[in-house]
């Protein structure tokens, strides 16, 4: 498995999450987001947790770097780190 492969368990995410969003609104536009994205994924047939991990991940680095320009670069940066 390289690196491209990689998924990090629904707890691992969260933690980052947690690192890098603190605003309760952010917080639960992600969770809000992960459960609509699952309901996809269920209804598509493709893998739920993968989905829904990159759901609550998908503005992981928006509180800190908002702009086009960074947002969502910079997490693309931490995530490939």
């Amino acid at each position: 498995m390289d690196s491209a492969d990689f998924v990090p368990s629904r707890e691992a995410a969260w933690r980052l999450l947690t690192e890098y969003t603190k605003s309760d609104s952010l917080l639960k536009h992600a969770l809000a987001v992960e459960a609509a994205v699952r309901g996809y994924a269920r209804k598509f047939g493709e893998p739920e947790p993968e989905w829904g991990i990159v759901a609550l991940l998908h503005d992981f680095d928006y509180e800190r770097w908002p702009t086009p320009e960074d947002h969502p670069f910079r997490g693309c940066e931490i995530l490939e780190a």
